[in-house]
């Protein structure tokens, strides 16, 4: 009895996985995300986001960061447990945008912004107001890395020694 109860389970979970990726939301073919770029953190307190819209439509931009909250919790046999949570919070939401040509750009530069994780996404809206696509990116917010001088004598590299190079034969020592 409990091998069919599990292999009905199994059958169960498996039909409504299959169905759950058939109705999630696609990516809109004529949108890009040109920014954030992909896999590359930001160093910086201001994020720039920038899309490119390839047909006339109306899009709408969200910015959500993530929130991880963790609890601690003590059983009586001394055993801890940890739950963590993972919300996504809105932190920026645009009006909708609406391009009548071709190829448009939509931009949008958000400042302070905090370190974290984030996902940039673009809603295409249909006529009918309801979302037709959900293009999306994720990006990191990282620590502002220190900038290094470029005459500085600790600087190496080919690309640095001849940047110094062309710098001097210009300017001189």
């Amino acid at each position: 009895m409990k091998r069919i109860v599990a292999i009905f389970l199994v059958a169960v979970i498996m039909i409504f996985g299959a169905c759950g990726t058939v109705f999630a939301a696609e990516a809109d073919p004529n949108i890009t995300i040109v920014n954030p770029v992909a896999d590359t953190p930001v160093n910086s307190t201001s994020l720039l986001i920038s899309v490119k819209i390839m047909r006339p439509q109306t899009i709408k931009t969200t910015v959500l960061k993530e929130t991880v909250t963790t609890q601690s919790t003590v059983a009586a046999d001394g055993t801890v447990s940890e739950t963590r949570t993972v919300t996504w919070n809105s932190v920026f939401e645009s009006e909708n945008f609406t391009t009548t040509t071709n190829l448009s750009f939509y931009t949008k530069k958000l400042e302070n912004v905090a370190q974290g994780n984030y996902i940039v996404r673009v809603d295409t809206i249909g006529s009918d107001g309801k979302v037709l696509y959900q293009t999306s990116r994720s990006v990191t917010v990282a620590e502002k890395e220190s900038e290094a001088e470029v005459f500085s004598s600790n600087s190496s590299g080919a690309v640095n020694n001849f940047l110094q190079s062309l710098l001097k034969s210009i300017f001189g020592n």
